[in-house]
């Protein structure tokens, strides 16, 4: 294939992919949940066990989410992820109580385990493909900003969105959900060496599952330091992601005039969005001491944001976002640099699933730390 015509496809591909982190950033009801929860009633506590459930969920279908993207393709699977997205903010919308709250969350986390890995795996195999892969961390790192940026933007539209009420704000999240998926009807399935393109047979099912599961059990029994990294990454993304999260009742309890309060929370997701301009200083650290300096930087972030003064309230949001995106970022680079392309969704998965395994008892713990 001519070098102008791969261009022309890669770039297509990045822009696709691009529009695929705003579709999944930009939900107005979805990036402000904590809250509108709250103020139909729930308690911290209710909605820390709610977000408990969540990864519950999550930590049981991670890795066979991870297995359908390897063996069915990428595309097949954020196809079905974006539809659990839209599924599951029609069921919100519809809602009358907690049964209704819990089975939307149920639903959206399934959606985010079709889509860990998946999306990851499908940039950076594009990548790869195009033979592009040393812009992985460049790239990627502009996908965080994109998915960042757009989630502030939906919090800065959050008094809008109260004013909205959380039925149509839930229906407006549906609609950004559909025009999602049928984005990525337009990408073009990765072929690398080893996998199985875009699906495998019914027959062939049994055993291309044994060869995933094997090769990806092979991989976490040899390498120790790939298990570390998902470890600590994990821990460090566990503790950042509950501070912010919580943040948003206190931000909002902080706010004293209510138009400033969307613009507050913008500035909340500000961190993660410029995790891009410390993500190759970190990677450039040995791993342990960028791990450790993210870790003690979280801890300090998390206590600052039991206060109640609003300029420390923001500075924790905007430390723990920074430090928890740019080690993502460089932790990703590092494991897809590991992982082989026939179990890259899978591995990738393995990881999330480590993040979920510390977010199950960590929630309602940080629930209670922030009542």
């Amino acid at each position: 294939m001519p070098e102008d015509s791969q261009k022309f496809l890669l770039s297509r591909q990045k822009r696709t992919l691009l529009f695929l982190e705003w579709s999944v950033g930009f939900r107005p009801a979805g990036s402000v949940w904590v809250l509108l929860l709250a103020l139909r009633g729930f308690s911290l506590v209710e909605i820390g066990a709610a977000e408990g459930l969540f990864h519950i969920v999550s930590f049981c279908c991670e890795i066979p989410s991870g297995l359908l993207a390897d063996l069915l393709g990428r595309k097949r699977t954020l196809l079905l992820s974006q539809g659990m997205f839209f599924l599951s903010a029609l069921l919100m919308a519809a809602s009358q109580g907690a049964a209704g709250v819990y089975l939307s969350l149920a639903v959206s986390a399934l959606g985010y385990n079709l889509a860990s890995g998946t999306r990851e795996a499908m940039t950076y195999e594009s990548m790869l493909r195009w033979g592009r892969e040393g812009e992985y961390l460049q790239f990627s790192s502009l996908q965080n900003g994109v998915y960042r940026f757009s989630d502030g933007g939906a919090m800065l539209l959050a008094g809008a969105t109260v004013l909205l009420g959380w039925r149509k704000a839930y229906l407006l999240d549906a609609a950004i959900a559909l025009a999602g998926l049928l984005a990525v009807f337009t990408l073009a399935e990765p072929d690398c060496p080893g996998r199985h393109g875009s699906g495998v047979t019914l027959a062939a099912l049994p055993a291309a599952l044994r060869e995933t599961v094997l090769g990806a059990w092979t991989l976490l029994k040899t390498d120790r330091t790939a298990v570390r990294i998902m470890l600590v990454n994990a821990l460090a993304g566990a503790c950042a992601t509950l501070t912010r999260f919580f943040l948003q009742q206190r931000v909002e309890a902080a706010v004293t005039v209510p138009a400033l309060l969307g613009p507050a929370l913008f500035v909340l997701g500000l961190g993660g969005g410029l995790a891009g301009l410390i993500s190759g200083w970190l990677d450039r650290m040995p791993y342990r001491r960028a791990a450790a300096l993210t870790l003690c930087g979280t801890a300090a972030c998390a206590v600052l944001a039991r206060g109640a003064f609003l300029p420390l309230l923001m500075l924790s949001g905007l430390g723990a976002g920074l430090l928890d995106d740019g080690l993502q970022l460089v932790s990703d680079k590092r494991l897809n640099d590991r992982f082989p392309s026939a179990q890259r969704a899978t591995l990738v998965s393995v990881s999330s699933m480590a993040f979920s395994v510390f977010m199950i008892p960590l929630s309602p713990l940080f629930g209670w730390f922030f009542s």
